[in-house]
């Protein structure tokens, strides 16, 4: 594959090929153990997205400029192909501001919130990102669960981001915004009663949670703008515990 470059980027070009080499082995690895010892398997489409999301989270941490996020490398790896001279912009709809990641207004913080289902293998897991308003990663979550249809999942996704910042004290007097690209969750969440009758408690949870001084806005987004909560969620599939980690 042939990539013109700019001399602003040839050190990303380079960092990105020697370190895909070795995100690759070693997501093709962990899935080999998955499969032998733990009879779990997911699919390639799935492979593909965590090793994508594993990239861009190895290049937020290189002392570089890359104009792009994690989400847009996800979403279109064709971003990896960034000319430092003349930055290239995949076009990805007439509109692309309708799938891009909003930031939050100031003082407020953001959770962005996603399910995952394998329905085959009878696994159901969340996944969640906590940002503020400049984009700041603040804490990540990726969570297996009991199986469950998937917007009951998306509903327990919005209640873990509740609990975690119900239990920090650094953020448990927060404003939030959280976005769920589960219309249905989002819709139960901000009524005041109805919903599924099996999951009341966690339902009613989430209604009185201002009590608790945590003032909260749920919102519905699609999944074009959910990229890392959806690759936070797809990893909890192949976890076998919760993976909760302040940034």
């Amino acid at each position: 594959m042939g990539i013109s470059m700019g001399l602003g980027n040839i050190n990303v070009f380079k960092k990105v090929w020697v370190a895909i080499f070795f995100i690759i082995i070693w997501s093709v690895w962990k899935e080999r153990n998955n499969r032998i010892f733990q009879q779990s398997v997911i699919s390639t489409h799935h492979i593909k997205d965590l090793i994508l999301f594993r990239l861009g989270w190895w290049i937020k941490g290189w002392d570089t400029h890359f104009p792009y996020s994690s989400e847009e490398v996800i979403r279109n790896p064709q971003c990896l192909q960034w000319r430092s001279t003349k930055a290239y912009h995949p076009k990805l709809t007439a509109d692309p501001l309708a799938f891009q990641w909003e930031p939050p207004q100031s003082g407020h913080l953001k959770w962005n919130v996603d399910a995952s289902l394998q329905p085959t293998l009878n696994k159901t897991s969340i996944g969640g990102v906590l940002r503020d308003s400049d984009g700041n990663f603040l804490c990540l979550f990726s969570s297996p669960i009991p199986h469950m249809e998937i917007n009951i999942a998306e509903i327990f996704a919005i209640h873990k981001a509740l609990k975690i910042t119900q239990g920090s004290n650094k953020f448990k007097n927060s404003r939030l915004i959280i976005e769920s690209d589960s219309a249905n969750a989002v819709k139960w969440c901000n009524e005041k009663n109805g919903g599924p009758w099996n999951i009341q408690f966690v339902l009613n949870f989430i209604r009185n949670i201002s009590t608790s001084g945590i003032q909260v806005s749920i919102h519905h987004r699609g999944r074009e703008s959910n990229g890392i909560a959806d690759g936070l969620a797809k990893q909890g599939l192949i976890r076998r515990d919760d993976f909760i980690a302040w940034v």
